[in-house]
């Protein structure tokens, strides 16, 4: 096979993952999906509710410190609610999605170790009830702030984003398996990104410097997608060239990096 068509046989593959393990794994993926609600929720006063009130709770909390306690509201106008709102919760989104994925060969660990699975299912696995649980809060929080329109995008919106992350769930997962330090830093990473991110602040408070910088960081340019789009603003086409750019850089790197560890996960566990 030439290396162009290997390339892009590569990035089909990437590109169906989801739709392959759907159609191929799909009662499969259904009980370890079920089994991963379980695990959360076994025991609780609340069950099933919890993967909701979670996003929400920590929603709440957000709200209450910068709303609140460091008044935003009145130094930016009642606008600010709206903006921590939207923007906050694709944010925990993707955080969560990334937490998770570092320990994702480990976590599953007992399934494979000693018996034949498929393993590159397991990116999808994590990826079903966070779409399913973030879809539902961000459509709920959309339809509160800007109505039923609105509500419906997110429909489109978070799915988006989380396909947008698969390639660094793939990277994640593998790094997580060979450098368990990694594990230890991604919070940290993850704080540092929140904060680099206009997402509890509106862009316009940073210096020029600052705001002129914002384009290299992928996320600020998700942070203005999520407004624009939901607000029925226009988005902005730099922006969703260079989150569509970086992805197919990615998609299929990483996708290749993670086939091959799939080869050497059960020596390493």
């Amino acid at each position: 096979m030439n290396p162009l068509r290997r390339f892009a046989t590569l990035y089909a593959e990437a590109l169906w993952l989801p739709v392959t393990a759907l159609r191929g794994h799909a009662a499969l993926l259904r009980m370890l999906v079920q089994r991963e609600i379980v695990n959360r929720t076994s025991g609780t006063l609340l069950g099933r509710l919890w993967p909701l009130l979670q996003p929400a709770l920590q929603v709440l909390g957000f709200w209450f410190l910068f709303a609140v306690v460091y008044d935003m509201q009145n130094v930016r106008g009642p606008g600010y609610a709206q903006y921590l709102l939207l923007g906050i919760l694709p944010w925990l989104c993707f955080s969560e999605l990334l937490a998770r994925a570092t320990g994702l060969f480990r976590e599953f660990g007992a399934l494979y170790a000693r018996s034949p699975f498929p393993l590159h299912i397991l990116p999808v696995v994590i990826l079903v009830l966070p779409t399913v649980v973030y879809t539902l809060v961000l459509a709920l929080t959309a339809a509160w702030l800007l109505g039923a329109v609105a509500a419906l995008k997110t429909l489109l919106l978070v799915p988006a984003l989380v396909l947008w992350t698969l390639p660094l769930v793939l990277l994640c997962a593998v790094v997580g398996l060979f450098v368990r330090d990694f594990g230890q830093a991604l919070p940290f990473l993850l704080t540092l990104l929140l904060y680099l991110t206009p997402i509890l602040y509106f862009p316009d408070m940073l210096p020029a410097g600052g705001r002129a910088l914002l384009w290299l960081n992928p996320m600020a340019d998700w942070m203005a997608l999520v407004h624009a789009f939901l607000g029925g603003s226009p988005v902005t086409l730099a922006g969703v060239a260079r989150l569509a750019g970086l992805w197919l850089l990615l998609l299929g790197p990483c996708w290749l990096l993670y086939r091959r560890t799939m080869l050497h996960a059960r020596e390493i566990l």
